[in-house]
C-alpha cells in the first residue's frame, strides 16, 4: 500500500503592513511542521488590524492561498488564520454548577456548565465574539483542585476561566472577507497564542512569562504562568508610530524617519535627540504594558522576563528602555525559527503564521477544534509539552 500524501497545512497571518502565509506538512515521525512554501506582501485595507477595505484584504488572501497551493501542487488540507487586530483582549471569570451525577464525578458537561455560567461575568459579551475559552482554575467544594477536574469527585464546581474575545461586528466582517476568499477555514486562533509556540519554553511558560510583539501599527502581549495563558491584549502603538513621530521630529519624510529609526542610515541631526524621540514613544508603550500587568497582579512579577518579537525589534534603545521602564529580564528573539525551521524562516515576525501550522488536526486528534474549551487548549498543552524543551 502506497504511503499517505502529507495533508497540506496553510497558516495565513493578515498584519497591518503585510501579509504572510507558508505551507507546511507535519508527518507523525518529525517534530515541528516542515515548511514548504512561504508568501509574504504589502498590504493595504488593513488599519491596526483591522479590515478597512473588504476587495482589497480578500483578494490579498486568495493570491497568497494560491500562491502557495500552486508552489506546492496541492490543496490545503488545513487553512488557520491568526487573529491580532486591535480590541484582541482577555477577561477573567468565576462560574460554578452542581456536579451532575449521582456518584459526584465531574464531567465534561460539568466543567462547561460552569464555564458557560462563567460568561456572565466577561463584560458587555453579548457584542463579543469569544475565540478561545481557556479554564485556568478549578475548585471543588470550596477546595482547589491541582490540574483538571474532571473524574474528581464532589458537590460543586467552579471554574475560573480565561475568555479571549474579540468584537463581534469586527469578527463577523473578518469572516466575510474569508468566506468572499473562499478559504475553508479550518480554525481562527488568537496571534498571540500561535507565536508563542515556537518562541516560549516551557520553563519561560511555567516560570512566567511576557511574550511582546512590536508590530507595524499594534503590539501584542501574551502572560503566561504554570504553562497557562493568564492575559491576550492589544495596544493600539506599533512602529509606525515611532516612524511618524522621527518624520515629525527631524523633520524628514517617512521613508527617511523608517531607515532612522532602524539604524539603517546616520541622521544628519544628533544621535541622542533620535535616541530621545524613540525613547518617549517606548516608555508610552510601557506605561500601557504596565497597566496591562497590573489587570492580572504581575507587574514586575514574571521571572522569566520579556520575550520580544515582531517586526521592530530592530528599533535603536528598545531593550534598554523596556529593560528600564518594566524593570523585567528582556530577551529579544533572533534565531528562534531558524532552528526549528532548518533555516527556512529566519526572522521572528513569521513566528505567528508558523505556530499556526502546529495547531492543524492530525489523525489521533481529528476532532480537536469541535469543543474549543477541551480540545483546543489540550491540543496547545500537548504541544508544549512535546516540542519545547
Amino acid at each position: 500500500m502506497a504511503n499517505k500524501t502529507p495533508d497540506l497545512i496553510i497558516g495565513i497571518d493578515i498584519g497591518s503592513s503585510y501579509i504572510r502565509a507558508i505551507g507546511c506538512t507535519h508527518e507523525e515521525d518529525v517534530r515541528f511542521p516542515t515548511v514548504i512554501s512561504s508568501y509574504k506582501k504589502p498590504i493595504e485595507g488593513i488599519e491596526r488590524g483591522v479590515t478597512t477595505d473588504k476587495e482589497e484584504v480578500t483578494q490579498a488572501i486568495i493570491e497568497a492561498v494560491n500562491k502557495i497551493e500552486d508552489e506546492v501542487g496541492k490543496s490545503a488540507t488545513y487553512t488557520l488564520v491568526s487573529l491580532g487586530a486591535l480590541s484582541l483582549s482577555s477577561h477573567h471569570a468565576n462560574g460554578h454548577t452542581q456536579v451532575s451525577r449521582g456518584d459526584a464525578q465531574v464531567t465534561d458537561l460539568d466543567i462547561e456548565n460552569a464555564i458557560k455560567d462563567a460568561t456572565r461575568g466577561v463584560p458587555d459579551i453579548r457584542n463579543k465574539s469569544v475565540v478561545h475559552t481557556i479554564p485556568i482554575k478549578y475548585k471543588l467544594d470550596g477546595n482547589e483542585v491541582l490540574g483538571d477536574a474532571l473524574g474528581v469527585r464532589g458537590n460543586r464546581l467552579e471554574v475560573k476561566t480565561l475568555f479571549v474575545t474579540y468584537p463581534l461586528k469586527a469578527m463577523n466582517l473578518f469572516k466575510e472577507v474569508l468566506d468572499n476568499a473562499g478559504i475553508e477555514v479550518t480554525d481562527i486562533v488568537a496571534g498571540p497564542i500561535a507565536e508563542s509556540i515556537p518562541l516560549l519554553t516551557k520553563k519561560q511558560k511555567t516560570a512566567g512569562a511576557l511574550l511582546l510583539n512590536i508590530g507595524s501599527g499594534v503590539t501584542s502581549i501574551l502572560v503566561y504562568e504554570n504553562n497557562i495563558p493568564l492575559l491576550v491584549s492589544t495596544i493600539p502603538v506599533g512602529g509606525d508610530d515611532i516612524t511618524k513621530d522621527i518624520a515629525l521630529g527631524l523633520k524628514v519624510t517617512l521613508e527617511e524617519a523608517e531607515e532612522i529609526k532602524c539604524g539603517r542610515t546616520s541622521p544628519h541631526h544628533s544621535i541622542r535627540k533620535v535616541e530621545e524621540i524613540i525613547e518617549a514613544r517606548l516608555e508610552d508603550l510601557c506605561v500601557k504594558i504596565n497597566k496591562e500587568l497590573d489587570r492580572i497582579h504581575r507587574r514586575e512579577l514574571l521571572p522569566a522576563g520579556v520575550i520580544v518579537c515582531g517586526g521592530c525589534t530592530s528599533v535603536a534603545r528598545l531593550e534598554y528602555v523596556l529593560r528600564n521602564e518594566l524593570k523585567l529580564p528582556i530577551k529579544i528573539t533572533s534565531n528562534e525559527l531558524s532552528r526549528l525551521t532548518n533555516d527556512k524562516l529566519r526572522d521572528t515576525s513569521w513566528a505567528r503564521v508558523y505556530g499556526l501550522t502546529f495547531l492543524a488536526p492530525n489523525d489521533k486528534d481529528i476532532d480537536v477544534f469541535k469543543d474549543l474549551f477541551t480540545s483546543f487548549f489540550a491540543k496547545i498543552k500537548r504541544i508544549f509539552s512535546q516540542f519545547m524543551p
